[in-house]
């Protein structure tokens, strides 16, 4: 009997400390130094083991997680301000400063950085990843299958002809392949001519060619405050608004492509509804 007693207590305490391990493995005090794992760690961490966000996740203009985002501490994202934080698990952008990353994991904490996906499946890679990060596989596995319904059940009117278009920045830059706004603007019935162009990722194109295209809709990005700068003037000419076959809008809100993420779905029903408003 005494030693039925103490395989059990063996057992019971086996348990206990596997427990134990298991919880101390999962991060405690998660410190964001980039927006858009801001809004990752909204979406998939225990609110109670985000320690710090960056100023952007409040921002309404760039944040889709901005409501969710009140009442955690905000910072720059300096090394100056995270350490006293005192992390047990950092993340942040792969456009970090690879000095400050260096030297914060000289320093032994450990920092997790996201790339930046350019296809729903890397969306979809990111989300698992960044889960598993934070101890929060579940509820990542969660947010991936809820996109995936959402993405299979978008009707962007793929029986009719894709509508042309071309997205157009200040200074002249245009979007193509390998990028997750054309993947986008595909999955919303588009066709993108800048991919017929030859643009591979971010491009400057002159106005001439943006005219010579002809495109059924010219998607306008003016993030400049100044509208007598340089910058600007590509995208304020008055020649785009002579393009005949050309409808202008402004192209995706920043909330819902600043960062990767669920928000895709928002994205493309976002084109899609621009696609169904038009005129054939």
């Amino acid at each position: 009997m005494r030693a039925i007693i103490l395989i059990k207590w063996a057992l019971v305490s086996l348990l206990s400390l596997t427990s134990c391990f298991a919880q101390a493995s999962v991060p405690q005090r998660i410190v964001s130094l980039s927006l858009c794992t801001d809004q990752l760690l909204l979406m998939l961490a225990p609110r109670q083991h985000i320690v710090s966000l960056t100023r952007g996740a409040v921002d309404p203009d760039l944040s889709y997680m901005a409501a969710e985002a009140n009442g955690f501490l905000l910072t720059g994202g300096n090394i100056e301000e995270v350490l006293p934080l005192n992390p047990d698990l950092i993340v942040g952008s792969a456009f970090a400063s690879r000095d400050a990353v260096h030297f914060l994991r000289q320093l032994g904490y450990p920092v997790k950085l996201i790339g930046l996906p350019v296809s729903i499946a890397e969306i979809r890679d990111l989300l698992l990843a960044f889960g598993e990060w934070v101890g929060s596989p579940e509820r990542a596995e969660q947010v991936v299958r809820k996109m995936d319904w959402q993405l299979a059940n978008l009707n962007p009117q793929q029986d009719r002809v894709k509508k042309t278009a071309l997205i157009y920045s200040s200074n002249g830059y245009t979007i193509g392949s390998g990028t997750l706004e054309n993947v986008m603007l595909n999955a919303a019935g588009f066709h993108n001519l800048a991919v017929d162009m030859g643009v591979v990722g971010f491009e400057q194109i002159t106005l001439e060619r943006v005219v010579a295209a002809q495109p059924a809709f010219l998607f306008i990005e003016n993030h400049i405050d100044n509208s007598d700068s340089l910058a600007s003037q590509y995208v304020n000419h008055p020649v785009l608004d002579k393009m005949l076959l050309s409808k202008q809008r402004e192209f995706i809100p920043s909330r819902l492509r600043a960062c990767a993420g669920p928000m895709v779905v928002e994205a493309i029903n976002y084109l899609s509804e621009n696609h169904h408003d038009s005129k054939p």
